[in-house]
């Protein structure tokens, strides 16, 4: 990046309540899997955003229950993490998508290959533990 630009990431946790479960996806060619995210584009809202880029990755409509962590990834890249839930449609992996996994919160740092930030790793081990 260091091209004078900041860019905002969304990120969607989206929680299964029922199973007390969390979506997480990898894209092909990585090695890693991911929570849903994407870049959200010049004059878009936030949740207009969060939506489209749910949908483009699993065939998904979900409802935004509210922002949950918010910090800087990198320099010049804020994300925005969202909890969210689906409201309909099925599973449909993106274009991009090689895998989709619904897991525990205890799992997700070993196969997101990340170390969470503290308040963001609580707050899923207290929904998802």
């Amino acid at each position: 990046m260091g091209n004078g630009k900041f860019y905002v990431r969304i990120v969607g946790i989206i929680f299964n309540p029922k199973e007390r479960k969390i979506l997480i996806g990898k894209n092909k060619g990585d090695k890693n899997y991911s929570f849903v995210d994407g870049e959200l584009k010049y004059e878009e809202e936030l949740n207009s955003g969060l939506k489209r880029v749910t949908k483009e990755k699993t065939g998904y409509d979900i409802s935004n229950l509210g922002s949950i962590f918010a910090g800087l990834r990198k320099k010049d890249e804020l994300a925005i993490y969202f909890l969210c839930e689906i409201k309909n449609g099925k599973e449909i992996r993106g274009a991009k998508v090689e895998k989709i996994r619904w897991v525990k919160a205890k799992e997700i740092e070993k196969l997101i290959n990340e170390k969470l930030p503290g308040k963001l790793k609580e707050y899923l081990n207290s929904i998802a533990g």
